[in-house]
């Protein structure tokens, strides 16, 4: 649907006449743009708005301020007008007085329909196209019918933006044909007639011998008859239309035209094509012990893949960040989320990955076992001295100097805890505290979901999402709260890894407070596909060597040590230039491609830039000796090219995720009301009777974006109605089924 309107440099302005400005109009967005200000839909000479000046139009407006009856029930609403024009090309918008009283009539539906159409070149052919408009449907204001009439300028919220596969006056054509059979065509009008007829046959059936056998069995209405030597004349003309209008571009055969549409298996609502991981993609020491995982687990590299990302991540997180732009550094922890059901062997693969951390966090707890204790001693030691200090001062016998002394020798005492690297079951409060006792660092690494029922407040009655939040973007975490000792963490970093059944999944993107809040943005998510059922028991074992780099690896990330504060990551130019490039792809398909998971979409770039920091350490060996000043950690452009390959492998992952799971409320309704229709083994439906069958239906505004995403997906089609004259409250809107859906 393309057509094209002209608008003044004003709104609201009766008085001009001046409309200079062309607006071509191709979607939504166009149209949206151009009625802004006060418009036509004709160009003029001049530009100056007459009849006499009238060049050419290829739209109309027709006005419908419902006043051919005070009635309700007779009055017509936007959304029938596919029902009253069935597959033709339209746009309705709200007039300025929808819903509100005008003059002595009360409020009602008042809108404009913009109906394209083939150009008319007079302002008597533009007039006399509203007139057949009007006398095919009535209800229209009989007095717009002007060719030099103009629309006010207004800010369109509701826009019904309908794509049919005809215009206007080829709608009135074959309505026209339809009703020549009930005519008898007399003396004076025989030759135009049948010339008009002829043309309309031969573009409906082609230069065929069935479109000339129409033609004559047509003739016989005329009284008296015509000459066969006229006919053949008229019909030799027509032959000539016919193949002139052939050669036009977008031209379609009448048997490509009139061919009955074929019902198409419709599309599930839970397929999606996920792509693998890209296992190249990760440092080879860690990507061949997934690999190596994978085979003797007998599970879906996706899984272990992504566990190796947040491990990782672990190792890395608050001795680390990466320089994105001069104003822009992101930490380096990142959110991940496995969804795979039960006997997956999810706990398998996660005690396989996290076996380096246990084994690192074990020794060196045993190392500094000694340290550990002396240090709770001293401050044991250190209370009581306090305590008896205290006494003292409040006797007079002890000076204010000493005093002081001991308070700074409290404040400046840090107690030496036990590494502790990772957490599993555990409460919003006792996070901070391990973040406060940890240097601000943090993770949690869990087979289970129960984290979210804590986070949903399952012992608070409240959710409480603030550290998880936090502890992701590294805003600094300040506790002061009755019953607990204040606890300031100025940058927190905190690391998650959790693999969950799909039913803690739909909880979570379920819960309003998660998302609105953008907890359900924050996590990378993985569907990985089911081995279940396809697993071999006689699988290769891990080899040793494979494991021992892998250990290495890891462990050379663990004993880095931050002791200057944390140490920038930077970018070289190539890898700026590719993350620059992705994101400018990325940013105008936010609102299009990615609209039902923009806030997830719109993190991406800061994960991706999380991730080419992870890879570019992990890829490189640090000699931990005294004294030894490693060299500065530069993201290169290979490694920026294998984490935007791993950006991109979540984005599906995350669609599926944020949909399949309850996310979409229509989805979910869609799959409802499918269920009932097949049930009940209906054929064909209205939106009455769905409401009547699905009583979670309230208002019928409810119910028709899911009738609209059925009809996307080819699960239903509307019905035509061939019989309705267009007068007169149209009949409901009837829905066929595909019958795919009843086959085996």
């Amino acid at each position: 649907m393309k057509f094209t309107l002209y608008t003044a440099n004003c709104t609201g302005n009766a008085r001009n006449s001046i409309y200079p400005n062309q607006a071509d109009i191709a979607n939504e967005e166009d149209f949206k743009a151009a009625i802004c200000r006060d418009h036509v839909s004709a160009e003029y000479k001049n530009f100056h708005r007459s009849n006499a000046d009238y060049i050419a139009g290829n739209v109309d407006v027709m006005d419908c301020d419902n006043d051919h009856s005070d009635h309700p029930k007779d009055w017509i609403y936007p959304d029938m007008y596919p029902n009253i024009f069935p597959d033709v090309s339209f746009v309705v918008v709200p007039s300025r007085h929808d819903g509100k009283v005008k003059g002595k009539k009360s409020a009602r539906p008042r809108h404009h329909v913009y109906f394209p159409h083939q150009p008319t070149v007079s302002a008597e052919d533009c007039s006399n196209l509203k007139k057949r408009i009007y006398a095919a449907a009535p209800f229209f204001d009989k007095g717009a019918t002007d060719a030099a009439r103009f629309m006010y300028g207004c800010q369109p919220v509701d826009v019904i933006w309908h794509e049919g596969s005809k215009t206007i006056d080829e709608f009135l054509d074959e309505k026209s044909l339809c009703d020549f059979d009930k005519e008898t065509i007399t003396e004076g009008s025989r030759n135009k007639s049948m010339s008009w007829f002829a043309g309309k046959v031969v573009k409906r059936y082609g230069c065929t011998e069935e479109a000339r056998r129409i033609f004559i069995e047509k003739s016989k209405r005329c009284t008296p008859p015509l000459a066969r030597e006229e006919l053949d004349s008229i019909w030799d003309s027509a032959l000539k239309f016919g193949r002139d209008l052939a050669k036009q571009d977008g031209y379609i055969a009448p048997e490509e035209y009139n061919k009955e549409p074929e019902w198409e298996m419709p599309i599930p609502f839970d397929e999606y094509h996920l792509p693998p991981f890209p296992l190249d993609a990760l440092p080879k020491a860690v990507g061949d012990y997934v690999a190596a995982l994978s085979e003797s687990t007998q599970t879906p590299v996706d899984m272990a893949a992504t566990a190796a990302i947040a491990i990782l991540s672990v190792c890395m997180q608050g001795k680390f960040k990466i320089r994105a732009k001069p104003d822009w550094i992101e930490p380096v922890n990142i959110f991940v989320l496995n969804v795979m059901n039960p006997s997956e062997r999810k706990s398998a693969v996660e005690n396989a990955m996290i076996r380096p951390l246990n084994v690192y966090e074990s020794e060196r707890n045993v190392q500094n076992a000694a340290a550990i204790e002396a240090s709770k001693m001293q401050k044991r030691i250190l209370e009581r001295r306090q305590k008896v200090l205290e006494d003292q001062a409040s006797k007079g016998k002890a000076d204010a100097q000493a005093v002081r002394r001991m308070a700074e020798e409290i404040a400046g005492y840090k107690e030496m805890k036990p590494m502790k690297l990772y957490v599993d079951d555990i409460t919003t409060e006792k996070l901070t505290s391990v973040l406060a006792d940890n240097n601000g660092r943090a993770a949690i690494l869990s087979t289970e979901g129960g984290i979210f029922d804590t986070l949903a407040g399952a012992y608070s009655k409240t959710v409480n999402i603030d550290v998880m939040l936090k502890g992701y973007s590294g805003d600094s975490i300040r506790v002061d709260r009755i019953g607990r000792n204040s606890e300031s963490i100025m940058n927190p970093a905190l690391t998650v890894l959790l693999m969950v059944q799909p039913s803690v999944l739909s909880g979570l993107m379920q819960n309003g407070v998660f998302r609105g809040r953008g907890l359900t943005a924050r996590f990378l998510y993985c569907i990985p596909a089911s081995f279940v059922g396809k697993r071999k028991y006689r699988s290769a074992s891990v080899p040793d060597e494979v494991y021992r780099e892998y250990e290495q690896c890891i462990r050379n990330l663990l004993e880095d040590e931050c002791e200057r504060g944390e140490e920038i990551i930077t970018l070289s130019q190539e890898a700026d230039a590719l993350i620059e490039a992705f994101a400018e792809r990325l940013e105008p398909e936010l609102n299009r491609t990615y609209a039902d998971i923009v806030d997830w979409a719109g993190k991406l770039v800061g994960n991706i830039q999380r991730i080419a920091a992870l890879l570019c350490r992990a890829s490189t060996y640090r000699n931990h000796d005294f004294l030894v000043v490693p060299d500065p950690l530069v993201v290169d452009g290979e490694t920026m090219r294998n984490s935007i390959r791993i950006g991109e492998y979540f984005i599906e992952h995350a669609r599926a995720a944020f949909m399949l799971m309850g996310a979409d409320p229509v989805i979910s309704q869609s799959k409802k009301v499918m269920d009932v229709v097949t049930k009940n083994g209906m054929t064909e439906f209205t939106r009455r009777d769905l409401m009547r069958l699905c009583r979670n239906f309230k208002k019928a505004e409810d119910v028709q974006p899911v009738l609209t995403q059925l009809v996307d997906y080819g699960y239903i089609a509307p019905k035509e109605h061939k019989n309705y004259s267009g007068k007169g409250r149209p009949p409901a809107q009837t829905y066929l089924v595909n019958p795919h859906m009843y086959e085996q």
